[in-house]
C-alpha cells in the first residue's frame, strides 16, 4: 500500500511539472491571453505543445477563432534539461528542423540568477521567438515568451505578445 502511494505521488508530480500556465500581456491590439505549454509524450524528440488563447480589442479587424488555438515546437531531446542550453551557450547557435536557435545571452531576469536568453528563429520566417529560460521554473522552464511577427501587413509587422509564467 506505502509502494502505491509513493508512485502514485511521484506520477502526480511528474505530470504536475509538464505543465506550465502563462497569462499573455495586454498589448496595442489585444486585451490578454493565457497560454499552457504542455510537454508532449516523446522519447526521441522533446516536443512542446503550446495552446493559446487570446483576447483581442474589439475593433481589430481580426477573427477570433484566429486567436485560439495550439502549435507544437520540436526541440533536440537534450533541451529537456538546462544541458541544452549550456551546449547553445557553447555553439551559439544551433539549426534544428523548422529553426535556428540563437543563444543571446547568460544574466539575471528578475530574481532568477543566470537564465539564458535565446532566440527561435522558425524557417518560415514568420515570426522571432525570444525565450527566458532558468532550470528552476517548471515544465520547459521557461519565464517569458516573447514572439514578435514578421508580416508584409503594416499593422502586424513587428508586434509582439509576450507571456509570463503565473
Amino acid at each position: 500500500m506505502k509502494l502505491m502511494l509513493i508512485f502514485l505521488f511521484i506520477a502526480s508530480s511528474v505530470l504536475a511539472q509538464s505543465d506550465a500556465n502563462y497569462n499573455v500581456l495586454a498589448g496595442k491590439l489585444h486585451k490578454s491571453g493565457k497560454v499552457r505549454v504542455h510537454i508532449l509524450p516523446e522519447t526521441a524528440k522533446f516536443k512542446v505543445q503550446m495552446d493559446y488563447d487570446v483576447k483581442k480589442k474589439d475593433w481589430v479587424p481580426v477573427p477570433s477563432k484566429l486567436l485560439k488555438g495550439k502549435t507544437v515546437m520540436e526541440f533536440p531531446d537534450e533541451f529537456k534539461t538546462e544541458a541544452g542550453y549550456q551546449n547553445l551557450e557553447n555553439q551559439k547557435s544551433l539549426a534544428i528542423p523548422k529553426a535556428i536557435l540563437k543563444f543571446v545571452k547568460k544574466a539575471d531576469f528578475g530574481n532568477l540568477k543566470n537564465a539564458y536568453f535565446i532566440q527561435v528563429l522558425p524557417t518560415n520566417k514568420k515570426t522571432k521567438i525570444d525565450i527566458v529560460y532558468h532550470p528552476s521554473l517548471p515544465s520547459v522552464g521557461w519565464e517569458k515568451v516573447q514572439i514578435t511577427f514578421i508580416s508584409k501587413i503594416p499593422l502586424l509587422n513587428g508586434y509582439q505578445l509576450i507571456a509570463k509564467i503565473k
